[in-house]
């Protein structure tokens, strides 16, 4: 898994953890996501083996071989790994047929999982925005002096879609919430001496190779 440093790493999290909190106005869609993938995931003899066969018909109904849906089981959105938000709802909107037909069928009891196409349509606008403000500042050598210039662009990815008419309005006041967290963060590193010594250090390497 790629990774940053630890206080970037929470901001990003906190900021999905808000995004998709069904504590907003508009029951958000990735409570039901997970609660979905938590009741196939817990019932191996029957809503496991569904799951399969469902994705198994649609691929043999499929008009293109080429895009039938792999064989796969949603990921699990986990709270100490701050992208998982996004690669459950990245998967969620590429299975929607699948997780509709199940969440459709009253047998299954699954119908409080139940996603309507305005929840959809929200899937995808969260999808798009934490896939802009987590996966392009992901890092396999974590650098101090790369997380304020990180939470400045995150900062300025997130007014953005926070300004955007098109997304929702829920999903907007969560992303105005999710700046007031990234604002905390980026105050503490005022407070550390280990943080201005890297920016210090970082500032000084660059004018040492522009010279």
């Amino acid at each position: 898994m790629a990774k940053v440093t630890e206080p970037l790493r929470h901001a990003l999290y906190k900021v999905s953890l808000l995004t998709n909190s069904n504590t907003l106005t508009h029951p958000f869609s990735a409570y039901q996501l997970r609660n979905f993938a938590n009741a196939v995931k817990n019932s191996p003899t029957i809503l496991l083996p569904e799951w399969r066969k469902t994705i198994k018909q649609l691929a043999t109904d499929a008009d293109d071989p080429k895009k039938a849906l792999a064989d796969r089981i949603m990921p699990h959105d986990v709270a100490t790994h701050w992208n998982s938000t996004y690669d459950m709802l990245k998967f969620a909107k590429s299975y929607q047929d699948p997780i509709n037909q199940m969440t459709d069928s009253r047998s299954l009891k699954l119908r409080y999982c139940m996603i309507t196409e305005s929840e959809w349509e929200l899937v995808k606008q969260l999808r798009d925005i934490l896939k802009t403000v987590t996966l392009q500042f992901s890092t396999d050598t974590p650098c101090l002096a790369s997380v304020i210039p990180a939470i400045d662009k995150m900062h300025d990815e997130l007014t953005k879609a926070s300004k955007k008419k098109d997304n929702s309005p829920a999903l907007r006041a969560a992303l105005v919430m999710g700046k007031g967290l990234l604002n905390k963060y980026y105050s503490l590193t005022d407070e550390s001496e280990v943080y201005r010594i890297a920016m210090g250090s970082s500032s000084i390497s660059f004018t040492s190779a522009t010279l």
